[in-house]
């Protein structure tokens, strides 16, 4: 009799333990699925390989593009933190919105979109901070290029700009991978 209440117990903590593997199994199934749509889902741009330059060498790297190319780009800038920049065949600024100062714009760049009014108080633009508002500016200047540059080309540039700088009273050189940079796409009209 004490060895079927044994047994009994033997097999009640087998049972237990194949309960507790197979959840636990099933966990970790479940973990690696997740982890796997995640990664797959991963920004695309976090896998792009740079070109990188030795001293005294430059690329220019650039392409012909339409509108159609272009305003996918204008819409992403505020989320990518990128500055998209425009100017006319003869190197001047192609201006598309006139900022809250008063004067005519030619990007469209987080950094750039605030002014020092005549108290010397910063301002900002009224769509800085509202994901709303910034894409009802983008649809501003969308609506701006496509009225006036439907069917016209633009070459695009893609580079970099050093987002760092140097404090003027010191000699010591900033370590490559102290600094930072900006990605900054500029559109000329073409001829």
């Amino acid at each position: 009799m004490e060895n079927a209440v044994e047994a009994l117990k033997m097999a009640g903590y087998m049972l237990l333990f194949v309960i507790a593997l197979t959840i636990t199994m099933v966990t970790l199934t479940q973990a690696k699925t997740t982890a796997d749509a995640l990664v797959k889902n991963q920004d695309r741009q976090e896998s792009y390989q740079y070109i990188e330059l030795g001293d005294g060498e430059t690329r220019s790297l650039s392409r012909t593009v339409t509108l159609a190319d272009i305003i996918p780009t204008l819409y992403r800038y505020a989320q990518e933190e990128y500055a998209v920049q425009f100017y006319n065949s003869d190197g001047s600024p192609l201006a598309l919105y006139r900022s809250g100062s008063g004067k005519d714009k030619n990007d469209l760049d987080l950094d750039t979109e605030h002014w020092v009014d005549e108290y010397g108080v910063t301002r900002y633009e009224e769509w800085r901070g509202n994901t709303t508002k910034i894409k009802q500016h983008v649809d501003e200047v969308v609506k701006y290029l496509m009225n006036n540059y439907k069917n016209r080309q633009f070459e695009e540039k893609l580079g970099t700009e050093e987002d760092y700088e140097e404090e003027q009273d010191t000699n010591e050189m900033v370590p490559d991978i102290n600094k930072q940079y900006k990605r900054i796409i500029t559109y000329t009209l073409k001829n």
